[in-house]
């Protein structure tokens, strides 16, 4: 059944619209495709995952499992484009020449080459198609009224377990946990920020502004989780020389610019007039 108080409305449609072109374009291997067709997909899973509790679970669980399927395989492609990214960044400072870096840029080049011989054929086969079709029959609301209260205490929920991974990451001196506590941040912030986007029509203007507020704390801690995964993906070239270790001491060193930078990101984030409005009784935000 359609919800009479369905809270995405145009917004869902206007996704799943998107993702069909955005997997036309990828086929065409048309520039950034890949990326805006994953960006997609984690809007609708967060839409999933944000209203789940007033969804016919019996109809939209499959739909989550096999946006995610989708999701890994794009994230193959993408993960790989992003680090080859970085790499002709480092070469366009350091200029081209046989070193160790020839090494992993050979191994991202068919990372990428390979993850998109998994992609393409799936993107043109029927498991894609009937996800597509189940998108595009649109949500099936369960009997309980999603209210903007409920809606609401939705979004709030997600901004307390963020604000609680902050905390923990300002509050450890374990480098490790710290990258575990901004890993949590990151994953919270996506999903605010897109269920902020997909409310916009029922909460305006505090919607776009919690919407915003996420972007800016997801941006920066994606620019850390990078550095992170090159650094790692650095790790595994056997017998680096002195061009890979140049390039590993680049990524630490955005590694440690990124984190540096989120708390201004946060402290500016952070402020009841961004997120106060959660806590408010339904039509008492201004």
């Amino acid at each position: 059944m359609r919800h009479p108080h369905e809270p995405v409305g145009q917004w869902w449609r206007d996704q799943v619209a998107a993702l069909h072109r955005w997997g036309r374009l990828v086929l065409r291997d048309e520039d950034d495709s890949v990326h805006q067709m994953r960006v997609t997909v984690r809007r609708l899973r967060s839409a999933l995952a944000t209203y789940r509790p007033f969804l016919d679970a019996e109809r939209t669980e499959p739909l989550r499992a096999e946006l995610k399927w989708l999701g890994a395989l794009l994230g193959d492609v993408r993960d790989a484009e992003v680090l080859r990214k970085r790499l002709r960044r480092w070469a366009a400072e350091h200029g081209p020449g046989p070193s160790g870096v020839d090494a992993l840029r050979a191994a991202l080049a068919e990372r990428q080459i390979q993850g998109r011989a998994r992609l393409l054929p799936e993107l043109d086969g029927d498991r894609y198609r009937a996800l597509i079709a189940a998108l595009a029959a649109g949500l099936r609301w369960s009997e309980a009224d999603p209210g903007k209260k409920a809606l609401r205490k939705r979004l709030r929920r997600n901004w307390r377990l963020m604000a609680a991974a902050a905390d923990a990451a300002a509050n450890t001196d374990d480098a490790e946990e710290r990258r575990r506590q901004f890993h949590e941040v990151r994953k919270r912030a996506k999903r605010i920020r897109y269920a902020a986007e997909s409310s916009r029509e029922v909460f305006g203007k505090h919607a776009e502004r919690l919407a915003k507020a996420a972007k800016s704390i997801q941006s920066t801690l994606g620019d850390l989780n990078d550095a992170a995964v090159m650094i790692q993906t650095i790790g595994q070239v056997p017998g680096p020389d002195d061009a890979v270790r140049d390039l590993l001491e680049v990524e630490r060193a955005a590694a440690d610019t990124a984190e540096a930078r989120f708390a201004s990101v946060w402290k500016k984030a952070n402020r009841p007039k961004v997120h106060g409005w959660l806590s408010q009784p339904t039509g008492k935000s201004k």
